[in-house]
């Protein structure tokens, strides 16, 4: 048995070269396998995530017209402006579809066209309602990418009840 410490080093020295080139490869194969699951999970944190931000500014919204809408000398034009000023806040543009305004009673009941002509003592509730896909800016690269995600038939919704003075 030859006993050349010569030997024995470029044997150490050719081992310690393949095993780093195999970890090269293996640390390869985990980034292959890995990357498109964590790209996917962000994309999908960052769609849920402006989900529920416009979820908020519709809810916002819908709270800001109804405490305009109870006031006596309310205009629906004031109504519509206050819709407006919030949602502009969070780059939505309003959309007049996607109003409803009801009188809860006790007076009258029944869907209202201008707040005007709701009687003072009766609820007023106001709702916005869009689907997620028909709202302009939404940040969707989940959805856009596989066509998985916030689907275009979910709807958000912001609601408000008051009673108007």
């Amino acid at each position: 048995m030859d006993a050349n410490p010569d030997n024995f080093r470029t044997a150490l020295a050719v081992n310690v070269v393949s095993r780093s080139r195999r970890r090269r490869g293996g640390a390869l194969v985990e980034l292959a396998l890995t990357f498109p699951l964590v790209c996917s999970m962000a994309f999908g944190l960052v769609e849920f995530g402006q989900y529920m931000y416009i979820k908020h500014c519709f809810e916002a919204a819908a709270r800001d017209a109804t405490r305009v809408a109870i006031m006596g000398n309310a205009t629906q034009a004031q109504v519509t402006s206050a819709l407006t000023t919030t949602l502009a806040e969070a780059n939505v543009t309003y959309s007049s579809s996607w109003l409803t305004i009801t009188d809860l009673g006790p007076s009258t009941t029944g869907a209202v066209a201008n707040v005007a002509a709701v009687p003072m003592g009766d609820e007023i509730q106001l709702t916005l309602s869009a689907t997620y896909s028909s709202i302009p800016n939404a940040v969707r690269p989940l959805y856009q990418m596989t066509g998985v995600g916030i689907g275009s038939g979910k709807h958000v919704v912001g609601e408000c009840t008051m009673i108007k003075e």
